[in-house]
């Protein structure tokens, strides 16, 4: 293959657009991270079943099959969630 001025040039623009690409990418990435970081960490709730849930997550799941409170907490988040009434829980 002879080197020419046409293909050095064709070399030369293929190179930079691929040096342009990564730039781009490395410069998305940094924003998505810097988006990230200035989320909240912890979502501030008013909503008591939330905390209830989260405190629930941490347990074992022997501590959750005795903690009442926790189950109590994951039967009403069902319910929210399927949209079902309360009396209609026990009946599926």
């Amino acid at each position: 293959m002879k080197l020419t001025a046409e293909t050095t040039l064709k070399a030369i623009a293929i190179a930079l657009g691929a040096i342009a690409a990564l730039m781009a990418a490395m410069e998305l990435q940094r924003a998505l991270e810097e988006e990230r970081a200035a989320e909240p960490a912890a979502v501030v709730s008013d909503d008591p079943l939330r905390e209830t849930l989260l405190r629930c997550r941490t347990l074992s799941p022997e501590a959750l099959g005795a903690d009442t409170e926790c189950q109590a907490a994951w039967e009403e988040n069902r319910r929210r969630f399927f949209g079902t009434s309360s009396n209609n829980s026990g009946t599926e």
